[in-house]
């Protein structure tokens, strides 16, 4: 098997092959609709954007959500508790060195990720959006919910497939290139067999930080199968993008592939008349969910800035400018 907006409207909706018709209809879940997310004490900040971000979209003002606790402190549960939002203990699996979670406790964010339908049984469809992502478009959540409510059970995920960086490779004598893709590496860095590390090196990693998944897959059972096959040897950062991967490329387990909008990364353009981030495909539709994953020095601190290049008229302009990227930092710009 495999509101006030402070955005001004943003034209067309998202399209996505998602949206067409995929053979597969849609099924009714035993419960609702949770978005899931996990922080630090740290990422406090970015998490309580993410919350409003979210909040702010008349289609998900009553989404419910909540947040698997990475390091918290107690204050900041609360704080959330006060919003309405759960917060879980995570899930250790057995094995995993309490050394290692006491230098990093959000560690166990990652882990957790995989039990998402054991620690919220209440739910129908979970999407798990990591802390240092926002919602910019509303179209983007809800391709991820509903590429998860089928019939025939998929993993809604998003392939990064980056038209601005090249593939990972090391050139060696003679014009022979080696693979040094992220899924390669932490396959080899497991110890799976070579057959399954070829297997998934040549195929493009499944971001773990966004994807979608009803309570009742099948997939929960064969993630957590690989998660504890990968844990044996391999790193606990990153396992589950690891573990993800092998299941829809290893064990072919049914998956809804989604557009890059839907976690989008870069590279970064800016149209100041709508004050919107958007694509750098053409024709720049304004991105539906901004993740700022790699830039660590942002998610920390609003004054970071980054190079967008500059929009008029849905077109380039061929002007950059250095910005942040954040959406309390967008939410500023457009109040003035």
């Amino acid at each position: 098997m495999m509101t006030a907006d402070p955005f001004p409207d943003s034209g067309p909706p998202l399209s996505s092959p998602v949206s067409a018709d995929t053979g597969r209809a849609p099924a009714q879940t035993q419960g609702g609709r949770l978005l899931v997310t996990g922080s630090d004490a740290r990422y406090f900040p970015l998490l309580q954007e993410l919350i409003t971000s979210i909040r702010r979209l008349p289609e998900f003002t009553g989404l419910a959500l909540a947040c698997v606790d990475g390091g918290l402190t107690p204050g900041q549960i609360r704080a959330l508790q006060a919003q309405g939002i759960p917060v879980s203990p995570p899930h250790i699996p057995a094995g995993i060195p309490s050394r290692a979670l006491r230098q990093r406790p959000s560690l166990a964010i990652g882990l957790s990720k995989l039990w998402l339908d054991r620690l919220f049984p209440e739910a129908g469809t979970i999407l798990w959006l990591d802390a240092d992502a926002w919602v910019q478009e509303a179209s983007a959540l809800e391709l991820l919910f509903s590429a998860a409510e089928t019939q025939r059970p998929a993993i809604g995920v998003i392939a990064e497939l980056f038209t601005h960086k090249p593939f990972r490779v090391r050139w060696t004598p003679f014009g022979l290139a080696q693979i040094r893709s992220i899924l390669y590496k932490n396959a080899a860095l497991a110890r799976l067999p070579r057959a399954i590390q070829r297997q998934v090196g040549v195929r493009p990693t499944l971001n773990g930080g966004i994807f979608s998944l009803a309570r009742q897959a099948p997939h929960w059972e064969v993630l957590r199968h690989w998660q504890k096959r990968v844990l044996r040897h391999g790193k606990i950062f990153a396992s589950d993008q690891l573990t993800i991967g092998l299941c829809v490329y290893a064990d072919h387990m049914e998956a809804a592939f989604l557009p890059g909008t839907c976690n989008y990364m870069g590279p970064w353009y800016f149209d100041p008349q709508r004050n919107r981030i958007c694509q750098h495909l053409w024709p720049h539709h304004p991105a539906g969910i901004i993740h700022l994953a790699g830039h660590d020095d942002m998610r920390l601190d609003l004054n970071a800035t980054t190079e967008v290049m500059l929009l008029q008229g849905g077109a380039p302009t061929g002007r950059k400018q250095l910005m942040n990227l954040r959406y309390a930092s967008l939410q500023k710009t457009a109040a003035l």
